[in-house]
Parts: C-alpha cells; sequence; structure tokens
C-alpha cells in the first residue's frame, strides 16, 4: 500500500509539473493577441451629419458612433470626443446612425497598426466624408499639437499666447490637412495659451486657454497631473454655432 502511495504522488507531481510547463509554455501564444491591438479615440469633426432622406440631403441630428459593428460612443456630435479604447489593429469602419436608422457611412480608416494609438476623426460635409487617421505625438515636458482636419482650411498656423492676459500671440508651428504637427514647450510652462490662425492673429474662436480646455487647469500649466500635452483641432465651421471650430484637449 505504501508503495502504491508513492508512485500514486510521484504521478501525481509528474502530472501538476507537466501542466505547469503548458501553462507556462501558453504564455507567449497569447501576445500576439495583444500586440495586435492598438489605442484609438473618436472625434466629430463634421458640421453636419447628412445623409439622403427621401431624396433630400438631410441632417440626421442626435447620432451615435458604430465602429466595425460595435456601438461605441451613445453621442457623437461636432467637436465631441471619446476617450481612447483598445481595437483590433486594422482598417477601421465607422458610421454615424441616429435612433431610426439613417446614417453617415460606413467611413473607411487607414490602416492601424499593433500598439499604436490614433486620433480618427470623421470630417467633411455631404457627400464627401472621411476619416483622417492621426498618429498620436509621443514626447516628453510639455508640448502643444494642432490636428489639422479642416477640408475648408487645408493649412493653418498656431502658437502660443498669455492666458492671463489674452496677449503676447507668438507663432510656434504650422499644420496640413491629415496631420497633427506638434511643437516643445519646454520641461513645463504657465500661463498658457494656445491658439490656431494666420501668423500671430488668431482665427474667430480660434484661442482657448488651458483652463478653457480644462476648467481644472486654473493656473493654465503644463503638464498639468499625468497630461503634458494641449492639443488643438481645427474643423471645418457649423454655422450658427458658437462652438468651434477650434476644440481643445489636454492629453499624455
Amino acid at each position: 500500500m505504501k508503495l502504491f502511495y508513492r508512485f500514486y504522488t510521484a504521478s501525481l507531481l509528474c502530472v501538476l509539473a507537466i501542466a505547469g510547463c503548458s501553462s507556462a509554455g501558453s504564455t507567449p501564444s497569447s501576445t500576439p493577441a495583444a500586440a495586435g491591438v492598438a489605442q484609438v479615440r473618436y472625434v466629430d469633426g463634421a458640421p453636419f451629419l447628412e445623409t439622403l432622406i427621401n431624396g433630400v440631403p438631410t441632417d440626421i441630428g442626435a447620432a451615435y458612433l458604430q465602429v466595425n459593428g460595435q456601438s461605441v460612443a451613445s453621442s457623437f456630435a461636432y467637436g465631441t470626443m471619446t476617450s481612447f479604447m483598445p481595437v483590433s489593429a486594422g482598417t477601421q469602419s465607422l458610421v454615424a446612425r441616429d435612433t431610426v436608422g439613417y446614417a453617415v457611412g460606413p467611413l473607411k480608416s487607414s490602416a492601424l497598426s499593433a500598439g499604436g494609438r490614433y486620433t480618427l476623426a470623421v470630417v467633411g460635409s455631404y457627400p464627401d466624408y472621411q476619416v483622417l487617421t492621426f498618429t498620436e505625438p509621443s514626447g516628453s515636458g510639455a508640448q502643444l499639437s494642432l490636428y489639422e482636419a479642416s477640408p475648408t482650411v487645408p493649412s493653418i498656423d498656431f502658437g502660443s499666447f498669455k492666458a492671463s492676459t489674452g496677449s503676447g500671440f507668438a507663432k510656434l508651428g504650422s499644420a496640413q490637412l491629415g496631420t497633427v504637427s506638434t511643437v516643445a514647450l519646454g520641461k513645463s510652462v504657465s500661463d498658457l495659451g494656445a491658439y490656431a490662425g494666420t501668423g500671430n492673429t488668431p482665427i474667430a474662436n480660434g484661442a482657448l486657454t488651458l483652463a478653457q480646455i480644462n476648467s481644472f487647469d486654473t493656473h493654465n500649466v503644463l503638464p498639468f497631473h499625468n497630461a503634458g500635452r494641449a492639443s488643438l483641432f481645427l474643423f471645418d465651421s457649423k454655422p450658427g454655432s458658437t462652438k468651434g471650430p477650434v476644440f481643445g484637449s489636454l492629453d499624455k
């Protein structure tokens, strides 16, 4: 009986050891799945989302966003932005749809690389909507970026100004349609405002303080918590709206 017990125990330990080796060996196989994911946020830069309704181009109004057949945002309106979320790498298919079923899309993005970080912006007007694919900038310290997402204004300058006085506008860079341009501001900055315009002159509603972008950043400083970059987004203007055409966010 003792001999049988020793044999059984040894066999059990051997089985457990083999199982452990198999489990450890399965870890690398999960790596490709993780590596096949990109981080993406979605932005609506189209002033109106129109489709044919009874033969007439009509704004679908309140819309939600579907990506690759899955709903990712319950509200998708001009100037709104989702948080970053994981998606499978490759081309993304975007559809803005209202509750009745009218839709704009599907609109295809460029192919996204595994491990990448992107902003996808729906821009344009009926019938020429498109998705602009921006690769997120990287860097350290304080930075300022401008995402050029306005088909009607395909080139723009951008820069900084003193938030406390609304003066001291200084051009720091330029961006072309479909590109994101980034400039370094140093290790840290304060009293910062950012604008889009021509030279040192901002366009209408084109200048934002950091406090206007994020009300908690009352001193207009960067980095602010874990955000080191002030991002400006230039979209087509929406007639009759007090919002835009420049929107902002504070990003990592």
